[in-house]
């Protein structure tokens, strides 16, 4: 009965802290490099984590030019914009652009940003209110409405992996083009 017990409690810490290494995604505009870049930011450590087969989705403003973004990788693998969708009767006044890489190892330092790729739009515009995929919220795959499926993940590089360790999106209101971020000053009496 002890082994029992033992067992149990051992497979359920080991499912426990495999549940817990998890990242989010986060998109922005960097105005001084011309370009959009998306970072993970981890809640664990890891030198030469398994990054393994990811699709980080990004939604446009269905008003943009429809061709692929081109796309320059840094960490997690070779990106690229595999997969579009224009204007999808699910979500009419939006593009879907399933951007995809087969993953690489890389270290992760928790709670710190890393940039897993950048990418430009046609002509090299910046257009506002770009953003990440919402998981649950945005339009699922269906074969008339959206064709496709845009959900983001991020598997470990391991044989049958199926759990993706991607967690959420932060700071996912919609990219900016201007550098705007002034505080206003507080008053005294």
């Amino acid at each position: 009965m002890k082994f029992i017990f033992a067992f149990a409690c051992f497979l359920l810490l080991a499912l426990t802290s495999k549940a817990q290494n998890q990242l989010d995604l986060t998109l922005r505009y960097n105005i001084a490099q011309s370009r959009y870049e998306v970072y993970a930011r981890p809640n664990f450590s890891q030198v030469d984590y398994l990054w393994g087969s990811s699709q980080v989705s990004v939604v446009t403003p269905a008003s943009l030019a429809n061709a692929a973004f081109a796309i320059t990788s840094y960490e997690g693998g070779g990106w690229d914009d595999n997969s579009q969708l224009y204007g999808p009767s699910a979500a009419s006044g939006s593009d879907f652009h399933g951007i995809g890489s087969p993953g690489k190892k890389i270290t992760l330092v928790s709670g710190q940003e890393k940039l897993l790729f950048s990418f430009t739009l046609p002509g090299g515009v910046c257009v506002n209110g770009l953003r990440l995929f919402v998981n649950g919220s945005d339009p699922g795959s269906n074969p008339t409405a959206m064709p496709g499926d845009f959900t983001n993940v991020v598997y470990v590089a391991a044989v049958n992996n199926t759990t993706s360790v991607y967690r959420a999106n932060y700071a996912n209101t919609g990219t900016t083009c201007t550098a705007c971020n002034l505080v206003a000053p507080s008053l005294s009496k």
